[in-house]
């Protein structure tokens, strides 16, 4: 079931729309005026907008921009219902960032075939964007994506002394599992530690490959004990673990650097970053297989 949003100043359509939309399954929240709509829209993240384009104070064009220049709705399909079908006007909608556009009077098949048409776009950007973001072996974000996900994590508003945790990690030792097993077999225990990475966090965070056999954590509300904790519960986990690839099981280990931050600090990633990957380096110059979040 799709989330559609309906902008129009007419009771008689956004009725007929309703009705026809909720028929094929949708759900639909009607607007009858345009000014604080793309607030209420943003906030409410449909999968689909139908705007009138006559509207009065702010018309569906300019809301239209507003709604496009926001980062937010750039996979949000805009389809544009209006009576005025000339060519220029065709135009200057689609140019706006419209998707496509409904004639008034508007007939039920043709609303049917051009949501679904928007939709089914809507889910093919998303997918694209899905991708892009992911790095293709492990599945978690790709090296770009943490960093850019760290950055809003540390921007976002949070309560005062609101700690934030950030932990680089290793595989000890990778060049030798690919040597004695094969470069096959070190895939698989780089998709499992991505996998193993994902689950351990939930929702308190994020995990990244920050390239080769290094990957990148970051723990919202977790502070520098908290993390560490987590850092080895995780790493004994992995020590126990044996990676099936092909016909011999493979076992391997980890390390850790731990840095973190009270919300109301000024660190930026990149300082948390290298502090991590300090303590990082430190924990292999310690022997490997361990956790360092001090020093």
């Amino acid at each position: 079931m799709s989330f559609i949003i309906v902008v129009d100043d007419s009771s008689l359509s956004r009725n007929a729309l309703t009705h026809l939309l909720e028929a094929e399954g949708h759900k639909v929240i009607c607007l009858g005026v345009s000014v604080g709509a793309a607030d209420l829209i943003v906030e409410a993240e449909p999968d689909l907008l139908l705007l009138d384009v006559v509207l009065p104070r702010i018309s569906g064009l300019e809301l239209l921009r507003d709604l496009k220049a926001r980062a937010a709705m750039a996979t949000m399909p805009v389809i544009m219902v209006t009576g005025r079908t000339g060519a220029e006007d065709v135009s200057e909608a689609l140019g706006a960032g419209a998707f496509d556009y409904i004639r008034k009077p508007f007939e039920a098949i043709e609303v049917a075939a051009r949501v679904k048409s928007a939709l089914r776009t809507r889910e093919y950007m998303l997918r694209l964007v899905y991708l892009s973001e992911r790095d293709g072996l492990t599945g978690i974000l790709n090296h770009a994506t943490i960093l850019r996900e760290l950055d809003r994590e540390i921007a976002a508003p949070s309560s005062p002394g609101s700690p934030l945790a950030v932990v680089m990690c290793d595989i000890d030792f990778f060049k030798m599992i690919n040597d004695e097993h094969g470069h096959q077999a070190g895939d698989a225990v780089l998709a499992g530690l991505g996998k193993l990475l994902s689950e351990s966090l939930g929702a308190t965070g994020q995990a990244g490959r920050y390239g080769g056999e290094e990957f990148c954590v970051y723990l919202r509300g977790f502070d520098r004990a908290m993390a560490a904790r987590w850092a080895e519960t995780l790493r004994g986990v992995i020590e126990k673990r044996r990676w099936v690839a092909g016909e011999s099981p493979i076992s391997c280990t980890m390390s850790f650097g731990v840095a973190w931050t009270e919300g109301a600090q000024k660190t930026g990633s990149r300082e948390l970053l290298a502090e991590a990957d300090r303590r990082l380096y430190a924990a292999k110059a310690e022997g490997r297989n361990r956790v360092v979040s001090e020093g």
